[in-house]
């Protein structure tokens, strides 16, 4: 479980960092950030491919978080609590993570990382989002 919360924070940090630089291509960006995680040989391949599953769907994942912000605006948001929920929704609709998994994993990651009070709306998030996936 370790190595799977290791690469989720990873591909948190990634999805985070990418925000302030989408104008450089994914490729490069991930070989630039890169070295800036530490993974095992065996969890880097997890890591590239959730990043970039990330990035090659991110209208659609925003879409699905859009949808279900109840009085908010995807904008308003975050930073951070927005990567987290693009980990999360990735997690629960293309890797079929069960959603109780993915959205303790992503209030755990708020408790750690996002502003007061986010790891709560996180999860009222993330679970309007699981009813309809």
């Amino acid at each position: 479980m370790l190595g799977k919360r290791k690469i989720r924070k990873n591909v948190f940090g990634l999805v985070f960092g990418y925000n302030f630089n989408k104008e450089i291509d994914k490729l490069q960006y991930y070989n630039d950030a890169y070295d800036n995680f530490c993974c095992e040989d065996n969890e880097e391949e997890s890591v590239k491919s959730s990043f970039f599953g990330i990035c090659d769907n991110i209208e659609e994942i925003d879409a699905i978080i859009s949808a279900n912000l109840k009085g908010w605006n995807i904008s308003r948001l975050s930073k951070v609590t927005l990567s987290i929920l693009r980990v999360s929704v990735y997690e629960m609709k293309y890797l079929e993570l069960p959603p109780a998994i993915s959205i303790n994993e992503a209030v755990e990651l708020a408790k750690e990382y996002a502003e007061d009070g986010a790891s709560s709306y996180i999860n009222g998030v993330l679970n309007n989002i699981k009813n309809g996936l």
